[in-house]
């Protein structure tokens, strides 16, 4: 086993990382707190008995602190879950399931699938569900958004940034049409954290989703920001001691409560910062292809700097990829790449299925170098060189 691992850490080593969109490498000292807490603080939160107990509970609630100062909440309003697609299922499955009359929902087409598998499931047992479409750059109409409110609608839900393409959507407008139209307001906001300002209140948010691996903390746990005031009933998806207020049965796990607490208040405090340094990589890497004369076209507009999703036409995708293989980047939505099916994001944007294929999606992260961005621009202009030779040769 240690021998096994011993070959994948070697393999690593030689291995650039611009996947920061599926997953993020956990901050240092994020993950020093977390194996302190592992080694010290193991005791169950919800046993009120001891001290064990009442010492993890603590630990949690700080946690809870940390993210609602972060985000412009009360700590009460604040729920932990396993990650964002669980906080997802239970926002649209739990209010939708409690409503007598009301029966119409309003998303995105382009909303992450956990969203639209989750309004599927619903159409399934009478609601209706509206998929607002978006332009080339992914960006919904507000006009239209307006017009597909109905009397019935009780709940939308659209991601402030995009998961594939990075497109940042007019949250506040969003979030005030409903507040006038007394429709409650669910954003994904999995991407935003460090990328964007985030202010529930400022953004008339009424409920939020969020993931602790894609801000540098561990994998494993995610939240829900719920506004108090509104004094919702949801229905829970998961069965059992009744936990966080009854929203979410199941043991909390202390160590990845408290270090997604953590990354949170890291990523919000250096949001500035790492958007300087990240926004100059992003320049560097566009500035090699050009400078390379390589024929490319860049997906999406107004979008968080983190994202690169960027189009080779010249190229076979399939092709492209393969010679990629000491760069750890996507081909399309990580959570779908599996299926080898193209993206829907980029089906929905205008992109056809060739161009989709020659389509990567870069994500760049605090942690990486100006030689990181270099390098990877540098090999694709060789395999883009030596592919369009080869096809000249045919």
């Amino acid at each position: 086993m240690e021998q096994e691992y011993s070959i994948l850490v070697f393999m690593l080593k030689k291995n650039i990382y611009l996947d920061n969109h599926a997953s993020t490498k956990i901050d240092t000292r994020v993950l020093k707190g977390m194996i302190s807490i592992y080694n010290k603080y193991f005791g169950n939160p919800h046993s009120s008995s001891h001290q064990h107990g009442w010492i993890a509970e603590s630990l949690i609630n700080k946690s809870r602190l940390k993210i609602s100062n972060a985000i412009g909440s009360k700590k009460d309003e604040i729920f932990f879950t396993s990650g964002a697609t669980e906080s997802n299922n239970l926002v649209i499955k739990g209010i939708a399931l409690k409503q007598n009359k009301k029966k119409h929902i309003i998303t995105c087409v382009t909303e992450h699938k956990c969203i639209l598998e989750s309004c599927k499931f619903l159409e399934k047992i009478g609601f209706k569900v509206s998929y607002l479409k978006v332009n080339k750059y992914g960006h919904i109409d507000l006009n239209e958004f307006k017009k597909t409110i109905r009397p019935e609608t009780f709940l939308v839900s659209i991601m402030i940034v995009n998961n594939e393409i990075g497109t940042i959507h007019p949250i506040k407008k969003i979030g005030r049409i409903c507040k006038t139209k007394k429709i409650l307001f669910h954003t994904d906001a999995s991407q935003a954290l460090g990328k964007v300002n985030f202010n529930v209140k400022d953004l008339n948010i009424d409920l939020a989703s969020f993931s602790s691996h894609k801000i540098y903390g561990p994998q494993g746990i995610g939240a829900i920001y719920l506004k108090k005031e509104l004094d919702l009933v949801i229905v829970p998806i998961l069965s059992g001691g009744g936990q966080e207020n009854g929203l979410r049965s199941g043991t909390l796990p202390t160590a990845l409560c408290c270090a997604f607490g953590h990354a949170v208040e890291l990523v919000v405090k250096e949001k500035d910062k790492n958007i300087k340094k990240i926004k100059k990589l992003k320049k560097i890497f566009l500035q090699t292809l050009k400078k390379e004369k390589i024929n490319f076209f860049l997906n999406g507009k107004n979008v968080v700097d983190h994202n690169i999703n960027i189009t080779f036409p010249d190229i076979d995708g399939d092709y492209l990829f393969s010679k990629l293989n000491d760069i750890s980047l996507s081909s399309g939505s990580a959570c779908g790449s599996g299926s080898g099916e193209t993206s829907y994001v980029l089906k929905e944007i205008g992109i056809n299925k060739i161009y989709a294929r020659s389509t990567l999606r870069i994500g760049i992260g605090k942690d990486n170098t100006k030689n990181d961005l270099i390098y990877c621009a540098s090999k694709i202009s060789k395999i883009m060189q030596k592919f369009l030779l080869e096809k000249k040769t045919l």
